[in-house]
């Protein structure tokens, strides 16, 4: 009869395509994982997958059976968090990865409202790269991950959340007006500061200065969000970065906030979530409070951005 741990091996096998990288994800032996999948294949009469040099992959069948492994895990992990919840009420944990921009502008109204309204609920917050949390959540380290999203992964599912403005921010020095809405062609030659390649907007950034729709002076690639705004702050550099960076930082004396009119650059917010694992409880509301303070930032940006756009 088959049971949950072969499907699990079976759906970690699938996802990482090799069968030492599920035994790594499993805490188990590669041996173990293997013997276990014949002892699959055997009692179903069907080949689940084609091994290559390269590892494994899963045959038209395997595909199938794949995605009703994934139904099975989730009813399972659903059913144990309700018990979970039923039997805690509000309290358990959370671990949770969000995009530097928004752990830095957003997380701390979050977290500070959460603890105050929920004091049973523990909270992990890790931080990292966009590759290397959306990694984490898909192994299960992570109830979630929010930020940009650029690759699809078999064993995660995203959710789009939304399309958001982004802002200019130069040092003081630079000279420019204050939230005056800005035409990056038309200003002087920028000295940019660039995110790294795994931000989405480093590519819109690249294709408008290859059009000309921005001219730069000079440009340099900084991986750290707060690294690269303090070189901002103390210079006459500039960065362009999505608008919840801006909103925080208008008073601060060091830096210039500009919204941008051309080119019409965004930034894409999804959620990321483990495809065998639904949020539980206090993680579905963890992420309820984040999106209503998301919603709030965007509203008090257009509230600030729209008169000076009408007026330019």
């Amino acid at each position: 009869m088959m049971d949950l741990r072969q499907i699990r091996y079976f759906v970690a096998a699938c996802e990482t395509g090799s069968l030492s990288g599920a035994a790594l994800r499993l805490n188990c032996t590669a041996p173990g994982v293997s013997q276990q999948m014949s002892s699959l294949e055997a009692r179903l009469g069907t080949r689940l997958f084609e091994r290559t040099p390269r590892g494994v992959r899963p045959t038209a069948a395997g595909s199938r059976f794949y995605s009703r492994c994934l139904a099975v895990l989730k009813a399972v992990s659903e059913a144990e968090i309700e018990l979970q919840d039923f039997k805690a009420g509000l309290s358990g944990s959370i671990s949770a990865g969000f995009a530097p921009g928004l752990a830095k502008a957003i997380l701390p109204q979050v977290l500070a409202r959460f603890t105050r309204e929920f004091p049973r609920i523990d909270i992990e917050i890790a931080s990292g790269t966009a590759d290397v949390l959306v990694s984490e959540t898909s192994a299960g380290g992570l109830d979630f991950y929010v930020g940009q999203f650029r690759q699809d992964h078999l064993s995660v599912v995203a959710t789009h959340i939304g399309r958001y403005p982004v802002s200019l921010l130069s040092g003081a020095r630079r000279g420019l007006t204050p939230m005056q809405p800005v035409n990056l062609a038309h200003l002087s030659p920028l000295k940019l500061s660039v995110p790294s390649g795994t931000n989405s907007l480093r590519s819109n950034i690249e294709e408008a200065i290859r059009s000309g729709e921005i001219v730069l002076e000079r440009k340099i690639s900084i991986d750290s969000l707060s690294a690269g705004f303090n070189f901002v702050c103390q210079t006459d550099w500039s960065s362009i970065l999505p608008f919840w960076v801006g909103l925080q930082e208008l008073g601060n004396d060091r830096v210039t906030v500009n919204p941008i009119e051309q080119p019409a650059f965004h930034v894409d917010v999804a959620l990321i979530v483990p495809t065998q694992r639904p949020m539980g409880r206090p993680a579905q509301l963890f992420y309820d409070y984040f999106r209503q303070e998301l919603q709030r930032m965007a509203e008090e940006w257009r509230r600030i951005v729209t008169p000076a756009l009408s007026a330019d």
